[in-house]
């Protein structure tokens, strides 16, 4: 039973931490996005890498256009993005 309790207050205590690094992560991202808005580009491309990767390693055939990858870098998204932020959009 000692076991069971002390497994019990060590997985509150992961449970915690790893809550408190989320919302430190958030802030961080936050402060980026307003310090410079051109990491939510930055953000997008890495994402479409890692999509690019899991296709690229797998034994199927997949054809994506730049959409499905968001490697959509022209489109309005990131400008709407960028005037929020400028407005001091939160």
């Amino acid at each position: 039973a000692k076991y069971t309790v002390l497994g019990a207050i060590q997985e509150k205590q992961t449970i915690i931490t790893k809550a408190r690094g989320e919302a430190e992560s958030a802030e961080l991202i936050g402060y980026a996005v307003k310090k410079n808005p051109g990491f939510m580009k930055l953000r997008r491309i890495d994402a479409a890498r890692d999509i690019a990767d899991i296709v690229a390693n797998s034994g199927n055939k997949v054809y994506l256009n730049a959409d499905s990858l968001l490697l959509n870098l022209l489109g309005d998204v990131d400008e709407r993005l960028e005037k929020g932020v400028s407005k001091g959009w939160r």
